[in-house]
């Protein structure tokens, strides 16, 4: 990528301590303070900031140093630093926000990308597939995946079908259409924290199930030995990284051997209550792991059964989640192996 003057000054600052930096800015005008900032900003969130290219505008336009400062610094710390020691405090806050709307108005995908899978499409479930196609052109292969594969089915093919026309809209209406994702998706986490549910709950539920993951990839032994220590220090953080380990969402992740034991223990009504609007990956993965004749009981099991409310079927999903968590603690549950 072939970077401007600002992004350039941009990467070169993350190469300094934050004071260094807002040293350095402090007889700038305050839009060139905002120029820079923002751009810090957009390269963050595409994901274009990275030690190679900080070296070469470190050797570009400081060769005569020899040695840049190498601690890394989080880019959203380090914009937080640079504005409050440049700016002041009173006037970071007016700069932060200038910037957040800035980068929403020439790129609202830009944040959109950052959304959780859950959150974006559960906003665009109930727009038109031409809507939902102009989105998934515009975030990353892997989370457009992610988004049609939590569709109902007749939307995600007719979705893919207008992702295969030519595009007749124009850019601006392109921006419309990510401006509005955007404000749902804002307006999603603003009534989830009127709910109770705050950002700083959900980062803290996403920290686990990080730990969850690092864990589930060692052996039982070692596995064991990192819950036992977390277990000494919060007992309710040690059983929640255990449950995290094994999600309703890790099934298709399951070698089908695995799947096919534990499911012959699950009973019939529980699956058919758990199928019931389960996203499309899940519950091929199930339906290709049990027998004909399991089908039928389920197929007929459906069809006696009335409008299920979420709970019953969050009960359910449990239910059929709980054994597999129970095989994973006993060493016995096998996961396919992921390519790097």
């Amino acid at each position: 990528m072939t970077l401007t003057g600002i992004q350039k000054a941009a990467l070169l600052l993350t190469t300094l301590d934050a004071s260094t930096a807002a040293d350095l800015l402090k007889g700038q005008p305050q839009q060139v303070v905002q120029k820079i900032a923002f751009e810090l900003s957009e390269l963050d969130l595409k994901g274009q900031t990275n030690t190679e290219q900080a070296s070469e505008v470190v050797q570009q336009f400081f060769a005569e140093l020899t040695r840049p400062q190498s601690g890394e610094l989080h880019i959203k710390q380090f914009v937080n630093s640079l504005l409050q020691g440049s700016a002041g405090k009173e006037k970071a806050k007016e700069l932060q926000n200038k910037m957040q709307q800035a980068v929403i108005q020439k790129d609202p995908f830009v944040i959109i990308s950052d959304a959780s899978p859950i959150h974006l499409a559960s906003v665009l479930q109930n727009e038109s597939p031409q809507a939902i196609a102009i989105v998934l052109s515009e975030i990353s292969p892997k989370l457009g995946t992610e988004i049609l594969s939590r569709l109902d089915e007749q939307k995600a093919q007719m979705t893919v079908w207008r992702m295969a026309q030519p595009a007749t809209v124009s850019r601006q209406t392109v921006l419309r259409i990510g401006e509005m994702v955007h404000k749902r998706l804002a307006e999603m986490q603003s009534e989830q924290v009127e709910a109770g549910q705050t950002p700083e709950e959900d980062t803290s539920t996403a920290n686990l199930r990080k730990i969850a993951l690092v864990l589930g990839g060692l052996n039982k032994e070692k596995r064991d030995a990192f819950l036992e220590t977390i277990e000494g220090k919060d007992d309710e953080a040690a059983d929640m990284v255990r449950a995290l380990m094994v999600t309703w969402e890790d099934i298709p992740r399951i070698e089908d051997k695995s799947l096919q034991e534990i499911l012959r223990q699950v009973e019939v009504s529980t699956m058919a209550k758990s199928l019931q609007g389960a996203d499309a990956i899940i519950a091929a993965k199930i339906n290709g792991n049990i027998s004909g004749r399991m089908k039928e009981m389920i197929e007929e099991e459906v069809s006696l059964m009335g409008t299920l409310k979420k709970k019953d079927i969050a009960e359910a999903r449990e239910a059929m989640v709980q054994p597999l968590r129970d095989a994973n603690k006993a060493g016995d549950l096998e996961f396919i192996e992921e390519d790097d």
